[in-house]
């Protein structure tokens, strides 16, 4: 753990005190968010090892094509069932239902339309209907069926060019051969197309079902069969999110469990075991740093990262979820008593600097432990993440650097949810 520390206090920052993104540093130009209905981590992360209910060992599937960004290792769904599980996906509430998903300002889909996003969707799992009503256009599959077309919803503002696209996408699934695997890849497939079609600023949600069936009704032999096709499909979609400087965010719904016969997540065997409650969530675009993270995170943790990578403020009504720390820069919001000037600096070197107000943010900050010039007065803090350093309030002192690098170490060593190991590739 020392050689991490030592790299988090040394690693150069570049920031920007305007609001905007500092040079060398771009947003996203749109967002990928993948759930795959019922795909358990314990299946596909190496540092898991799935049981099945009656204590056997389960097999393992490799994801290839996703191999780098960020990781989450411990990440479980609040309540392993379909409906619930994408309501706290997109409103980043712990305790969200499908009503509270059709309020106003409960959603991603909400803030990023706020930003100038077009929200579309391809819903084979989690239609439901406020689900359905916060796209600008949808396809979905009625019943949740693996059989017949989908079908295509939109609002009246949807641009016709990608009116098109998605109508294409809508006959095409009579291409595609039935199977489980088949269903995923023409999911993926029509992701893909978008990303790689669509020249405007979007938030394209993906839902695919196979796995979820599969384990179902076939048990647990087809559904890691399934799990492993899905790595091709998957590979195309990175490609194509790399080459357009889109976000792609992977994750679940929920995972599953296997008796002998078949597999659940949300029936009595089922619903309390690891298998059906650890979900994946990996990251890899813009903004996206290089890590596994440790430490266990929620469910609702998904919605504020998502917008934070985006660089949209999470304001959701009923989010309380905490953005996760796989960014490779953080902001710095310093309120100060009374307009003055500030002074950012690292290691002797100014990195920011602005005058002329009494609230500032600094953006671009990697982490490590910063000094803060306050018209004569020194001040230091610890950027891990997003943080506040509020000096409005009296009896705030001065703090020892010393101070600062204890209170970095426990924040990541005896906290453990800041755990961040940089992958050697």
């Amino acid at each position: 753990m020392l050689p991490l520390i030592i790299f988090l206090l040394i690693s150069p920052a570049i920031c920007a005190s305007d609001g905007v993104s500092p040079a060398g540093e771009s947003l996203p130009r749109g967002a990928v968010l993948l759930i795959v209905d019922g795909l358990g981590s314990s299946y596909i992360y190496p540092e898991h090892m799935p049981y099945s209910v009656d204590g056997r060992v389960l097999d393992h599937a490799v994801l290839f094509n996703i191999s780098d960004g960020a990781r989450v290792l411990d990440i479980r769904a609040s309540i392993p069932s379909t409906v619930p599980a994408h309501s706290t996906i997109v409103t980043g509430c712990s305790t969200a239902d499908e009503i509270m998903v059709g309020m106003d300002n409960a959603t991603i889909f909400d803030a990023a339309r706020r930003s100038g996003y077009m929200c579309i969707a391809i819903m084979q799992r989690g239609d439901f209907i406020n689900m359905l009503l916060k796209q600008d256009g949808v396809l979905y599959f009625e019943n949740n069926s693996l059989s017949g077309d989908p079908t295509m919803g939109s609002r009246a503002g949807l641009p016709e060019d990608v009116r098109e696209i998605m109508e294409e996408w809508m006959h095409a699934c009579q291409f595609y051969s039935s199977g489980y695997a088949r269903y995923n890849r023409w999911g993926l497939d029509a992701a893909t197309d978008m990303v790689r079609r669509l020249d405007r600023p979007f938030l394209l949600t993906v839902n695919i079902g196979g796995i979820d069936s599969a384990g179902h009704y076939r048990g647990f032999d087809e559904y890691i069969r399934v799990v492993r096709a899905l790595d091709v499909g998957l590979g195309e979609l990175v490609r194509a999110c790399r080459e357009r400087d889109v976000l792609l965010i992977v994750t679940a719904d929920h995972g599953m469990s296997f008796t002998r016969s078949r597999g659940g997540h949300a029936g009595e065997n089922y619903s309390n075991r690891l298998e059906s409650l650890r979900i994946p969530l990996m990251a890899v675009g813009p903004g996206v740093d290089d890590v596994i993270l440790g430490g266990k995170w929620s469910q609702a943790d998904i919605a504020p990262t998502l917008l934070a990578l985006l660089g949209i403020e999470n304001d959701l009504a009923l989010s309380d979820g905490r953005s996760l720390p796989i960014r490779k820069t953080y902001s710095l919001r310093v309120e100060l008593p009374r307009p003055g000037g500030v002074e950012v600096r690292r290691n002797g070197s100014v990195v920011a600097a602005d005058s002329g107000s009494s609230s500032y943010i600094f953006r671009g900050l990697e982490r490590g432990i910063y000094d803060l010039y306050l018209a004569g007065d020194l001040r230091s803090t610890v950027i891990y993440n997003d943080t506040t350093l509020d000096l409005r309030q009296p009896g705030s002192g001065v703090i020892p650097r010393w101070l600062l690098g204890a209170l970095l170490i426990l924040a990541i060593n005896a906290c453990g949810v800041f755990v961040i190991v940089r992958l050697l590739r």
